[in-house]
């Protein structure tokens, strides 16, 4: 028998590692997830180094087993000593303090699953765990350079306007994955820069095939002017919590997350600063946008010795969009992300 967890998550780790909580199932601090089987509730946990557990009773004729493959995460069952005795739980069970966010991530998977059905609990555990392991591998990483949080938190806003449109087409965010454009469908590119000026409208632009558009495609590019520490802004875990809210794929969004460099373990660092949006440009890179592509140089390339070019437009020489073609750009996105195998769908601007 099964029901749904009697709180939010974060709300339960805030409590186990609240300074006032003490320990009730020997070393562990414990939450009732209200999830329950036929041997009793599925548990939140915090041992005394401050790691984080998810714990399923099973019977005492349950078969030992492990899976410690994972450096950041292991799966094994451990006899609990508590008022009532001796039980046995399946321990999944975070190593690393710096994954213990990303853990909370990946226990709300499994406890959705578990709400389900708690029949194969162990199997459960392992088939999540499998899905995470890469990502629970990872070691620290630096904070990332304000720069790079601007330039996050332009993609996000994104993602947050698709995502209401469609929780499960946040794939078209390709930007971390090392795709050429930030979002992308059939038919359709989008490239998302940001300034903190507030004088002009000059973006740096890395690379010749940034501005390119992709063969049988249109691209877009749409500019965000910021205000550091705003008054009205957000700060980036704000933003990424929304996103979460709104029942994006956990795994795929915090994977994408860390590939562009954001971690989670970070937050506190990331409360500190604020982004404020103040004003928006859309342009479709059309023959006359200023760029500069692999085409300006010929059949032999860049010239003998040239690696790389980095260069910057001035956005001010051109005319932009109308601000509320954005929506009917992101609308396209989505629709043809949906039906990739049809005619794709073009913005009438």
């Amino acid at each position: 028998m099964t029901s749904d967890t009697a709180w939010p998550t974060d709300v339960a780790w805030k409590r186990l590692e609240s300074p006032d909580a003490t320990p009730t199932r020997g070393e562990f601090r414990v939450f009732d997830t209200g999830i329950s089987s036929s041997n009793g509730n599925v548990l939140l946990a915090i041992d005394g180094s401050g790691l984080r557990h998810l714990l399923v009773p099973t019977s005492d004729a349950f078969e030992a087993a492990h899976d410690r493959r994972s450096g950041g995460v292991h799966l094994v069952t451990r006899l609990l000593l508590d008022g009532s005795g001796q039980h046995q739980y399946i321990d999944l069970a975070c190593q690393k303090e710096h994954l213990n966010a990303a853990f909370g991530h990946m226990a709300d998977e499994v406890l959705a699953d578990l709400g389900k059905n708690t029949d194969d609990a162990f199997q459960t555990c392992r088939r999540t765990l499998q899905r995470w392991r890469e990502l629970m591998d990872r070691e620290v990483s630096p904070v990332m350079s304000t720069e790079a949080m601007c330039g996050l938190f332009g993609e996000l806003w994104h993602v947050r306007a698709i995502a209401e449109l469609d929780p499960s087409a946040t794939h078209i965010w390709q930007g971390p994955r090392g795709a050429r454009h930030d979002f992308s469908a059939r038919g359709i590119a989008l490239e998302v820069k940001t300034t903190l000026s507030h004088s002009h409208w000059r973006l740096r632009i890395h690379g010749l095939t940034q501005l390119e558009a992709p063969a049988d495609a249109s691209l877009f590019l749409c500019a965000l002017r910021l205000e550091l520490n705003g008054a009205a802004g957000s700060t980036l875990p704000e933003l990424v919590g929304q996103i979460l809210e709104l029942g994006v794929d956990r795994h795929e969004f915090v994977t994408m997350l860390a590939a562009a460099g954001y971690q989670l373990r970070d937050q506190v660092h990331y409360e500190q600063f604020r982004f404020e949006v103040l004003d928006m440009r859309l342009h479709e890179v059309v023959d006359r946008f200023p760029r500069l592509t692999t085409a300006d140089f010929g059949a032999s390339g860049l010239p003998s010795g040239v690696t790389e070019i980095d260069y910057t437009v001035n956005l001010d020489a051109t005319t932009p969009l109308k601000r509320t073609d954005l929506d009917g750009l992101l609308a396209a996105l989505v629709a043809n992300s949906r039906n990739p195998d049809v005619l794709a769908a073009k913005p009438s601007f």
